[in-house]
């Protein structure tokens, strides 16, 4: 089994999208939310769903962890509420599905049940037509959120830092997706990988074109040449927008991070319509 579905031919559908990786602070939220941002400024109805307990994905949009998550994904995961019930409107109007500190209970009662890696699917199946796109920001490690985000999108984003461990990431998620479908027939297409630079100094940038032809190659050797590899420019707005509660499209959309994301979220419009 490949790694990644054939998606080159333009006009594929791609609305459910999962931020995949095993390890902690490599931009899934920064991703996530970014790409939420524009394409909401686009015209988009989008839904971020926020499955790591951390729930910074939750913060990033400008709900205050203390006072406005009493219903949660947690609540939605447990059975207690339907999906519909806990979304919230943010002030850049992408729509939210919170996390919350107990979400970090969550992985034993899901342990417990049948199809505990599906639950979040058939939570999604009843709003999912309201959106135009549906963004996972899923938790490091290779836990039951994280393959519950993997299997309710089917499609997955990589953000991986520019260290020199990035081509080893690679492997490890290879593993992982290549056991879900070995274990759950579930198969999975990763669109595009998102390389984030260290800084702006010349020496991260020769270490990040090293790590870029790196994962190159690793893409030639698994026969998916085709998926993209973009990188992101360093940028402490990032940082900025987020203590704001606001995507970097709507806090600094003329920076060079801002545009990174801006290309990102018009690449993933081409998955449905063709681009010239």
């Amino acid at each position: 089994m490949n790694m990644f579905l054939d998606n080159s031919e333009q006009g594929q559908h791609v609305r459910t999208i999962a931020f995949v990786h095993h390890k902690g602070g490599t931009g899934k939220t920064t991703s996530c939310l970014n790409i939420a941002g524009w394409l909401a400024k686009m015209g988009k109805q989008v839904l971020v769903v926020d499955l790591d307990p951390q729930g910074s994905a939750s913060t990033g949009l400008g709900i205050d962890r203390k006072s406005s998550r009493d219903n949660s994904i947690y609540n939605v995961l447990l059975g207690q509420k339907a999906m519909e019930e806990i979304i919230l409107e943010t002030d850049s109007n992408v729509y939210l599905a919170p996390s919350s500190l107990n979400m970090l209970a969550v992985e034993n009662y899901l342990a417990k049940q049948s199809n505990n890696m599906g639950i979040l699917k058939e939570s999604l199946a009843d709003i999912e037509e309201h959106f135009d796109y549906i963004l996972i920001d899923t938790p490091p490690g290779s836990t039951l959120l994280m393959s519950n985000g993997v299997v309710a999108s089917g499609n997955i984003i990589i953000p991986l830092d520019s260290g020199v461990f990035a081509y080893e990431a690679l492997e490890t998620l290879k593993t992982f997706i290549i056991n879900l479908y070995e274990e759950l027939n579930v198969e999975t297409n990763v669109i595009m990988i998102v390389l984030r630079e260290y800084s702006s100094s010349f020496m991260d940038k020769r270490t990040t074109n090293s790590v870029k032809k790196l994962l190159k190659r690793f893409l030639i050797e698994n026969n998916i040449p085709q998926v993209k590899i973009f990188t992101m420019p360093f940028s402490r707005k990032v940082y900025w927008s987020q203590m704001k509660g606001m995507p970097i499209s709507h806090y600094a959309p003329l920076s060079d991070i801002g545009r990174g994301y801006e290309e990102l979220a018009k690449e993933l419009q081409c998955y449905e319509y063709e681009c010239v």
